[in-house]
């Protein structure tokens, strides 16, 4: 395909296509790269909106007519999590690569569906996590990869909201979206420091999910975002889990939409035998010559990395390479959260197999 410019379609346009997806499509669609043909949603006045403001000249309400009468290089799914594993398996029995949104799915059952459709279809599929391309994480992947940490045995990722819970949307309603926090920023905090650690194979999650701010009233969960009825909230609004892996590795994860605490917290530390890494900032510490050092980055370049996937997804579907964040390893990651949300349900730690 590298000739061919790629014929490429968006379906769901709310927020995150809005704000993270379109103008990467439009950037490449100006380099000559690809196309954006059609854009899809089930409200037909943002579609139409989207339509005009980024000059996409078909739309669609229903995304299998669109699939039906397009012939996609490529799909970008950005809907609800409930739609993604059924748009995506529909799009790459069609033929198309698939780009989808973060999580993969709502159980590791619907991402094995995805994976099977991949292989029928001999196509293209990934997870759009965005972290993973971000210039500072992408610093530290090569580090480990050096071996300039030695033997990784811990890690640490903390996502944490002072007040934070999505008002648009349907990211508060468990039918619609699995759960809160752990699936939806959790799920990027999981797959960034799990792939930064060489991916290893998890074995077990103790998990504890609680919901204590988003149904009740007074207590300022409205301040980011649309307000959203409080009578429809029923998933967690924070979690902590333990996960291990094979070979001795563990980490330790907490997030929150909402929690009491002085102010929002992201970031994540690794432990090796040789050196440790954390980030906000990004420093290095280690110990040599009898004594102990750090060494912090000053400057980064400027690279976001929603930016950076989209790119990255087209040049793989382009010039047949493969993608970074494999299928695979995105169905370990819903793996684990399915752990997590038995474990807290069991109160006892859950075998990942």
């Amino acid at each position: 395909m590298a000739d061919k410019k790629l014929k490429v379609g968006v379906i769901g346009v709310g927020s995150i296509a809005q704000v993270c997806h379109l103008d990467a499509w439009k950037e490449l669609e100006a380099k000559g790269t690809v196309e954006l043909a059609a854009v899809c949603d089930i409200i037909p006045e943002r579609v139409e909106m989207v339509s005009k403001k980024w000059d996409v000249p078909k739309t669609y309400t229903n995304y299998k007519t669109m699939l039906k009468q397009g012939d996609f290089d490529i799909i970008d799914v950005c809907t609800q999590n409930r739609l993604h594993s059924s748009i995506s398996v529909d799009a790459l029995h069609a033929g198309a690569n698939v780009l989808c949104e973060k999580p993969m799915a709502m159980n590791a059952k619907e991402c094995e569906a995805m994976l099977a459709a991949a292989k029928q279809s001999k196509r293209k599929l990934m997870v759009a996590q965005n972290m993973r391309f971000e210039a500072g994480n992408e610093r530290i992947k090569a580090m480990i990869d050096r071996g300039d940490l030695g033997e990784i045995y811990f890690g640490e990722a903390r996502y944490l909201r002072r007040r934070g819970i999505p008002g648009w949307g349907k990211f508060h309603i468990k039918r619609e979206s699995a759960g809160g926090p752990l699936i939806d920023i959790g799920v990027h905090m999981l797959d960034l420091i799990i792939w930064l650690m060489g991916c290893p194979k998890p074995v077990s999650a103790t998990g504890h999910v609680s919901r204590k701010f988003g149904d009740r009233e007074g207590l300022c969960n409205g301040e980011w975002g649309v307000p959203y009825p409080l009578k429809e909230f029923d998933v967690e609004d924070h979690a902590a889990a333990f996960i291990r892996f094979e070979n001795g590795i563990a980490l330790s994860l907490e997030v929150s939409w909402a929690a009491n605490i002085p102010k929002d917290v992201q970031g994540l530390r690794i432990l090796g035998d040789k050196a440790g890494v954390c980030t906000e900032p990004l420093v290095i510490t280690s110990a040599a010559d009898g004594a102990l050092t750090s060494m912090q980055y000053d400057w980064l370049p400027e690279q976001e990395g929603h930016r950076m996937e989209i790119l990255h997804f087209a040049a793989c579907v382009r010039d047949g390479l493969p993608v970074r964040v494999k299928p695979q390893e995105s169905l370990r990651i819903q793996q684990i959260l399915d752990a997590i949300y038995e474990s807290s349900k069991r109160g006892k730690e859950v075998a990942i197999k």
